[in-house]
């Protein structure tokens, strides 16, 4: 019997010491970070920035013939591994090995990935060495030298891009693929496992280009993407990302993606930019263009030659209005831990650390929000369950290719609103119009200022604007009459700098041209208000919220921010300062709320408390906007502080003058020197003197305005 213990006992000994061996092994397979340990040195140059765990700095060596980085370990330790991160790309490089003395080489370096990992095999005195047949540098974000074992996941190896693309998402700058495409990648290259490429037009600086592949590894993405070298600057108009990128240079370098990778299915930007960037307009424009004429072995015949004739069989655009489907990113994803789509891309987007301060946000709610999408190209029919971007095209991924075919036509559905009756009297003699009032085609400008009449009309917006004059008051005032198609058209904000939308001021006239803008006025102006000892008020543009402060509702205060919210349907409702949160107008549909006051109509009638408001009895230049009903808005300005020709309103003669303008729903708007009224790219009101004599408008950050012309020339002087 003890013989059975003790052979029991024995036996419960070994299994102890055989799990605290695999322990042991198992926690020796983790590979440790040497780096800070490893004496790290180049000629004339100290190296603390190529080490430092920040990829928003970096490091260069001195420019010599043979520009290097040497390690050395730590006694009684080996490299296995050296991961670089390239800030440049140096012609060449390899790793070199200290033996015997000299220096000779013992790996040659891929130029294909800026983040390369190199197996090392225990090297202990190495060193990284740019290649070049003149005087160069090497220029890194960050290095990092690892022990044998178990690499961190965050480590990347990438595998090389596929020379066949199921899915080709192509978007202007890094972050765009989360912002704007949410769960795509995911969704469809891990858990479909599917070849999917993701192309750039730039990678904005050498930080951004390792944030974006930060991202896309962290998002499970192996196959390596393509970045273009497009300079990355804000563009506020289509015209402008022309004149920076070019016509020509865009249409080679997205043709030669279609033809090289050959997807079956091609995604990319929002036609009108999604929050107004020219670069992401030229992506969406550019992409239609070459979807349509890269089986055409006459167009673009160098990419021809060289990768022969391709045809997409479906292109989505982000957003639309037409044809359009919605995508689920909530579904949790098996081969991610069941991480869904959408909290994988918002997740990738904390790797764009330069990013965080902006307004930017990943979610497939709001306007610009990650989930809808317009087949505008294909030739394999409409959707009709919706979903999924492969609908129609089976569960094969393999396509070979095919002679260039004419896609199907797609049928147009019903109006998303019902289009209002421009009923308005033409200055010129007018065209064929539509049951409606529009012209059938083509755009009708006619600006005659010396008589007071500004008109323009297109198939999709309609404008008058009329000067009165009063000699008996001393009055000028305009009255802008704006009819649109609400499945074409919205008036709203539009910023001088979307990215940067409260930094620079400019006078709203620029912003009109650069952004090609029809009709505009001034907005609230409410950056005058910010860090001042007053309230912002309600300010909420494109669904982002910028301040959300708001005053109790005062009657006599003036202006006492009373707020005008416009609708993503088209309607407007005006409200007091303090009758609703920021999440409650987005919830209603909000997509701008301006803050100013008094509101001046609500529900057809004037405002009974404009009579207590002290402030708001003397003339001055004022203006107001207002809807008479959905897709029909109006708005009043007028003119002050100019002797002979106008003195300006009370706020009572301005509230007269939109509810006899047939407004619903009108908000009073900042006057006096803010005031401005614009018409194709021009101010056409104009400015009482102030401050000594002055005549100029004041400068803003914003204008409200509608339409968008190639008849303006944005870099007009």
């Amino acid at each position: 019997m003890k013989e059975i213990v003790k052979k029991k006992c024995m036996v419960q000994a070994a299994l102890v010491l055989l799990l605290v061996l695999c322990f042991s092994c198992a926690a020796a397979q983790e590979a440790k970070d040497l780096t800070n340990a490893c004496i790290i040195s180049s000629p004339d140059k100290t190296t603390d920035k190529v080490h430092d765990g920040a990829y928003t700095s970096f490091w260069q060596s001195r420019t010599n013939e043979k520009p290097h980085l040497e390690f050395q370990t730590p006694e009684g330790e080996s490299a296995q591994y050296l991961y670089i991160c390239f800030a440049e790309m140096p012609e060449a490089w390899s790793i070199e090995e200290e033996i015997n003395g000299e220096w000779q080489t013992s790996i040659e370096g891929t130029t294909d990935y800026y983040h390369v990992l190199v197996a090392l095999n225990g090297k202990n005195h190495f060193r990284l060495v740019g290649i070049s047949e003149k005087k160069s540098y090497l220029k890194l974000n960050e290095v990092f030298v690892f022990s044998d074992g178990e690499l961190p996941d965050w480590v990347q190896q990438w595998e090389p891009t596929p020379k066949k693309a199921d899915l080709l998402l192509l978007v202007a700058h890094p972050d765009d693929e989360l912002i704007f495409f949410g769960g795509t990648i995911p969704t469809y290259a891990v858990e479909k496992n599917m070849n999917v490429v993701v192309a750039y037009m730039s990678y904005s600086n050498t930080t951004r280009r390792s944030e974006l592949l930060n991202g896309l590894w962290h998002m499970g993405l192996r196959q390596y993407p393509v970045i273009g070298d497009f300079g990355d600057v804000y563009m506020r108009s289509l015209d402008d990302a022309y004149a920076h990128w070019t016509k020509r240079k865009s249409r080679a370098y997205i043709t030669e993606l279609i033809r090289q990778y050959k997807p079956d299915v091609m995604l990319t930007h929002d036609i009108n930019g999604e929050y107004g960037h020219g670069a992401h307009k030229l992506c969406a424009n550019v992409t239609q263009y070459c979807v349509e004429h890269s089986g055409d072995e006459t167009f673009m015949p160098e990419s021809a030659e060289k990768w022969g004739t391709w045809t997409v069989k479906k292109l989505y655009l982000h957003m639309g209005r037409e044809n359009t489907i919605f995508m689920d990113w909530h579904v949790p994803l098996e081969s991610m831990g069941g991480k869904t789509g959408l909290e994988l891309a918002q997740e990738a987007y904390a790797y764009h650390v330069t990013q965080q301060s902006t307004s930017f946000t990943v979610t497939d709610e709001g306007r610009t929000g990650n989930a809808k999408f317009s087949l505008v190209y294909s030739q394999v029919g409409e959707d009709q369950i919706g979903g999924d971007f492969f609908e129609n095209l089976g569960s094969s991924n393999e396509s070979t290719p095919s002679e260039a075919l004419e896609p199907e036509p797609t049928s147009t559905p019903t109006p998303d609103y019902d289009k209002v009756t421009a009923d308005v009297e033409w200055p010129v003699e007018k065209p064929k119009v539509d049951a409606y009032g529009y012209p059938l085609s083509g755009e009708y400008v006619h600006s005659d200022d010396e008589n007071g009449l500004w008109f323009y009309a297109s198939p999709t917006l309609v404008i008058r604007i009329d000067r009165f004059f009063d000699a008996e008051q001393v009055l000028t005032w305009y009255e802008a009459q704006v009819f649109c198609d609400l499945n074409a058209e919205r008036v709203g904000s539009i910023l001088y700098n979307p990215s940067k939308p409260q930094q620079k001021h400019v006078q709203a006239s620029l912003i009109a041209k650069q952004n090609q803008v029809v009709w505009g006025m001034n907005t609230d102006y409410y950056t005058y208000r910010v860090g001042r000892k007053t309230i912002t008020g309600m300010v909420i543009r494109d669904k982002q919220v910028f301040y959300d402060r708001v005053p109790a509702a005062n009657r006599r205060q003036f202006p006492n921010l009373d707020t005008l919210a416009m609708l993503e349907d088209g309607s407007w409702r005006v409200f007091h300062s303090d009758e609703h949160s920021a999440q409650e107008y987005l919830d209603m549909g909000a997509v701008d709320v301006f803050s100013f006051g008094p509101y001046l109509i609500r529900d057809g009638e004037i405002n009974p408390f404009i009579a207590e408001m002290t402030n708001g009895k003397t003339p001055q230049p004022r203006c107001a906007i207002g809807m008479v009903e959905p897709g029909h808005y109006y708005a009043v300005l007028a003119e002050g502080r100019i002797r002979n020709i106008s003195i300006g309103v009370s706020i009572a003669q301005m509230a007269e003058l939109m509810q006899k303008g047939g407004c619903k729903e009108a908000l009073n708007l900042d006057g006096g020197q803010t005031a401005v009224m614009l018409f194709m790219g021009e101010q056409i009101s104009r400015i009482g003197k102030y401050d000594g004599g002055k005549t100029n408008a004041r400068a803003t950050t914003e204008i409200i305005g509608v339409g968008h012309s190639d008849l303006i020339d944005p870099d007009a002087k």
